[in-house]
């Protein structure tokens, strides 16, 4: 069978046929297939093919039929969570990009034709009702069963067409990315290194294949087995070099023959203990294209683009994957003899966290898009595993005892055993006693010591033997267990099996998701933390190591990778300038320029300081801890202090007390309940406990303002931790601590709404009825703050909690509403425009956000009023990418961390061709190697010019209240993200009423901060 020939422009459109009826109107010719030749119709336009059998067509639909019954099913349960009577496309786009693969789904969610849309659109609509009756033509079609099956499942006697066809809505305006302007030349040049490396190609042909694994499994590294087993079956596809994806994509340099591999049934018994172990796999042609990484953008689709982008990372990442451990974009080096280098430096190794824990050195590598080529982003990387150590071992590390103090001979407390429990829930251990190791995961461990732990053994009659641990491996396997006083661990998801701790043995590259403690995370950032210049060294050592510029299965394909780091041209933009008062004051403003991001307050006052007169001093530490005398003096610095910078302690403190760390709560009610009028209450709260979680939640549940001091703060006191302390205190309480002095137009020149969203994802356990299936289902919370005043520098805060699944933010209206109102009974005005900046966005969720939250936005104004139609601009920050900068010149480092100055901002070389997008560097790195946000201008109805944008960006990093350094992202953000941060303590009680802290937070102070 001779290979097809390449296709120039990839997928083509189907042709239809159109008819013309006597209006003169042009109409779409019914179609009059099947269902199935219908769905095939469909997905050719996807993958082209050459033609289809019998056999083939049965496959496919089998496989497009299971598909859509999870889409249907999973956007069936999205809506019944959300409280719908009907499907919207909201839950059909949230379930095609769950279900499909990521290729699959981005082409479902471009143009706006989500699967279901497309496939039940007007044609099929009046198909179906056709097939029902109301007209006899085309009967054809026929229709699975899995749809009512479905909807009978879950919405009782409801039919196909009775659910699906009232979500079939009108097609909404489409908004567009906004397209990229001509750079702009504000600020001095500055020659920068980039860690993209150029790809060349020589246009090769790739032949892609689709292949199917039946029954189908979601694990990548499962999948990479099987294919190894089937490779090792047909032996000529071991010399073909190919690159798999993990999932249904394979690529390969020559044509492969189909009908001899197709078909084949794999074993796993004997290499992996997994249910099922025999799986079919099914291998069949899809497409051949030519390779080439510098296209003109105006020749390519995005799905052109997306597939060619696929295709070159999966070819460069197949060698990697061989060799190293894959986390994500990631790869780990956990097997000694493949650590090729030493832990410092950023090489390779690991490094000791304590708690069982350790980091692990590795690398990232992605192929990206840029203005016109496709580059190699390649930058060190560090993640955390479990050692892999003996359990006993394990535990003498999380109680943190030392491992004589263990195996002593005394038993764990019920303290003990509970915290251990949670440590080792969920971890894989293997046993070394038996002639082939075993692996298994935790379930928990047992409450009593293994000494007293008896068996039940079957003696294959009705009758069981009982016989104690100790004997039974002692009689089996002749081992003597020493450490008996230690409870044994429950393996495996029913825990059929139970082991001695001392048998099992932690299994390697196991990751770490688990929250660090504070002792970990600073070991983990003295490990991790290096300078530019030393980064720098550790990726060209990277890129040596790895020998990508070689990749055997890159070079096949004719595929290259450059030595040098891209070089980029940069700016530094300009620092704003900032508004104080003078000391003594009120009508004179002083004015200070930052430099490099940092600023010197002294000798200055707050822009507007608040005066306090009723506050409380109250210490829940020992007074073995924190003494009267440590006490006394901190408050006397710390009422110095906040004179010497305009916000002084006008009257001496009405309450004062040592409180038990148990009663924390109570006391502020108490408080709040004596002193009506108290402004603030100063806590001294001790380092590990829960009290802060308990003040803040009463707190913000009262609308009492508090102010947490760590005991250490107390007892050794610094200038400037007081003077941070005074800023937080002063924007708490209404006052505004900086301002800008001439900010751009685009701030100043009409009423400006400043809005920033965030979704902190994974956040808090779903608090629901016991009964429910999401009971247990982690939840997100999405927090959103809107300015209160022209600078900006005062917000309000709101959050709502919503299902983890979705990446945007469902309340976006009701919470957009809340601001605007905000903001007019703040100001006295609408705004007349509004500036949102919306953090985590990605390549992969731009286009819903955009499409979703704008139209969210546009809603919310509505409801306002509806004509009200304010300017609105949506910018897009992205921080979790891998793209570092590198200064070429010496001269142009800053500080010891050799950084790039706060200000570089670059817009050409490594950004797309199609969006206004731009990185800036807006703070000084103090340790390690500054990152630099990655902002996209998704929408603008102001059209604000490109330099106002950048310094109106730029500007926004420097009005934050906590310090005066610049931060790296605008305040907006940052405060949205405090704002998370506080959701997450308030939310740990299942008691606590998010509603009133929306109530008594809308235009008092800043009670995040």
């Amino acid at each position: 069978m001779a290979p097809p020939k390449p296709s120039a422009k990839g997928a083509k459109k189907a042709a239809k046929t159109v008819t013309k009826p006597k209006d003169g109107k042009k109409r779409k010719a019914h179609r009059k297939e099947s269902y199935s030749v219908y769905i095939y119709r469909v997905l050719k336009q996807v993958h082209p093919d050459t033609g289809v059998s019998s056999k083939a067509m049965s496959i496919m639909n089998s496989f497009v039929n299971d598909v859509f019954e999870r889409i249907a099913a999973e956007a069936s349960r999205l809506a019944h969570y959300n409280k719908r009577s009907t499907i919207s496309s909201r839950e059909i786009q949230t379930a095609v990009r769950l279900i499909l693969p990521g290729e699959l789904a981005k082409h479902a969610g471009m143009e706006d034709q989500w699967l279901l849309s497309a496939i039940y659109d007007d044609d099929l609509v009046e198909r179906i009702r056709e097939s029902r009756g109301s007209c006899s033509r085309h009967t054809s079609i026929n229709l699975p069963t899995f749809e009512n099956e479905i909807l009978s499942s879950s919405s009782g006697s409801r039919t196909f067409d009775e659910y699906y066809l009232p979500a079939i809505e009108e097609p909404r305006e489409k908004f567009q990315l906004v397209r990229k302007p001509a750079p702009s030349f504000a600020g001095r040049y500055l020659s920068l290194l980039a860690n993209h490396f150029q790809i060349t190609c020589k246009g090769s042909i790739v032949y892609q294949y689709y292949i199917g694994i039946n029954p189908s499994i979601p694990s990548k590294k499962l999948n990479r087995k099987i294919l190894s087993l089937l490779e090792e079956q047909v032996p000529e596809l071991l010399e073909l070099n190919l690159a798999y994806d993990g999932m249904h994509t394979i690529y390969s340099s020559k044509y492969i023959d189909t009908r001899r591999i197709n078909q084949i049934s794999i074993d796993l018994k004997g290499t992996v203990k997994e249910s099922p172990n025999q799986f079919t796999i099914f291998f069949t042609y899809v497409d051949n294209f030519r390779l080439d990484t510098r296209i003109p953008p105006e020749n390519q689709t995005a799905i052109e683009k997306q597939r060619m982008k696929h295709a070159i990372d999966t070819i460069f990442r197949q060698t990697s994957v061989g060799r190293f451990h894959v986390v994500q974009q990631s790869f780990f080096s956990i097997t000694p003899h493949l650590q090729v280098g030493p832990a410092h430096g950023l090489g390779w190794g690991t490094v000791n966290l304590g708690l069982g824990r350790e980091v692990c050195y590795g690398f990232y590598q992605n192929v990206v898009e840029t203005f016109d080529m496709l580059t190699m982003n390649i930058d060190v990387a560090t993640t955390t595993f479990y050692r892999p150590i003996a359990l006993v071992e394990f535990l003498a590390e999380v109680l943190e005892v030392p491992l004589a103090t263990v195996i002593d001979g005394r038993s764990l407390s019920e303290a003990q055993k509970k915290k251990f429990n949670r440590e080792v829930a969920g971890l894989k251990v293997e046993t070394r006693h038996c002639a082939s190791p075993r692996r298994f995961r935790v379930a928990r461990c047992t409450w009593k010591p293994m000494e007293n732990i008896t068996l039940h053994i079957s003696n294959g009659t009705d009758a069981s033997l009982s016989i104690s641990m100790v004997d039974y491996f002692k009689s089996r396997y002749n081992i003597d267990l020493q450490y008996r006083h230690l409870p044994c661990v429950e393996l495996g998801r029913s825990r059929e099996c139970i082991l001695p701790l001392e048998l099992c043995y932690i299994v390697g590259g196991q990751r770490c998701i688990k929250k660090l403690n504070e002792q970990q995370i600073a070991n983990l950032i003295r490990a991790t933390s290096r300078n530019a210049t030393e980064r720098k060294s550790a990726i060209m050592n990277i890129h040596e190591r790895v020998d990508v510029r070689n990749d055997p299965c890159g070079s096949e394909n004719g595929l290259r990778v450059e030595n040098q780091m891209m070089k980029l041209d940069g700016r530094v933009l300009p620092s704003p300038r900032l508004l104080y008062c003078y000391p003594n004051s009120k009508l004179q403003n002083c004015v200070t320029t930052p430099n490099n991001g940092t600023w010197d307050m002294r000798g200055k006052n707050f822009y507007t300081g608040v005066k306090i007169k009723k506050w409380a001093v109250v210490c829940y530490a020992d007074s073995a801890i924190v003494s009267p005398n440590n006490l006394e003096s901190f408050i006397g610095n710390l009422q110095r202090v906040a004179k010497e910078i305009g916000m002084p302690f006008v009257e001496e403190y009405c309450f004062y007390s040592y409180i038990p760390p148990d009663d924390a709560a109570t006391s502020l009610e108490i408080l709040h309940r004596t002193y009506p009028d108290l402004q603030i209450a100063i806590c001294v709260v001790p380092g590990k406990s829960t009290v802060y979680g308990d003040l803040k939640r009463k707190g913000d549940l009262l609308g009492f303002t508090t102010q947490c001091v760590r005991t250490h703060n107390v007892t050794r006191v610094s200038p400037h931790t007081l003077s941070n302390l005074c800023m937080k205190i002063n924007s708490k309480l209404g006052g505004v601590n900086v301002a800008l002095s001439a900010p751009p137009p685009a701030m100043t020149s009409d009423p400006t709404l400043f809005i920033g969203c965030h979704l902190a994802r994974n956040a808090v356990p779903l608090v629901s009825d016991s009964s429910s299936s999401d009971s247990n289902m982690d939840t997100s919370i999405a927090c959103l703050v809107g300015s209160l005043d022209g600078h900006p520098t005062r917000f309000s805060p709101m959050f709502r909690v919503q299902s983890r699944n979705s990446s945007t933010i469902i309340d976006l209206t009701d919470m957009m509403c809340e601001a605007i109102v905000n903001f007019r009974q703040s100001t006295g005005f609408k705004p007349h425009k509004i500036v949102i900046y919306r953090s985590g966005i990605g390549e992969e969720t731009i286009e819903e956000i955009l499409q979703t939250e704008l139209r969210a936005i546009r809603e919310a104004c509505k409801l306002i009023e509806p004509n009200f139609q304010p300017g609105i601009t949506f910018i897009g920050l992205d921080v979790t990418h891998h793209t570092r900068f590198f200064a070429a010149n010496d001269r142009d480092k800053i500080g010891s961390s050799q950084n790039v100055p706060a200000g570089t901002l670059v817009e050409t070389g490594i950004t797309v061709n199609n969006a206004f997008e731009f990185y800036l560097v807006s703070h000084a790195g103090i340790q390690g190697t500054s990152r630099p946000t990655k902002y996209v201008v998704m929408w603008d109805d102001n059209q604000f010019p490109p330099y106002e944008v950048h310094e109106m960006t730029y500007q926004l990093c420097h009005t934050q209240s906590r310090c005066t350094r610049s931060v790296s992202i605008p305040s907006p953000v940052y405060y949205a993200k405090l704002v998370a941060q506080r959701a997450k303590i308030l939310l740990a009680d299942e008691k606590f009423d998010s509603q009133l802290f929306h109530e008594k937070s809308r235009l008092d102070g800043m009670m995040f901060v």
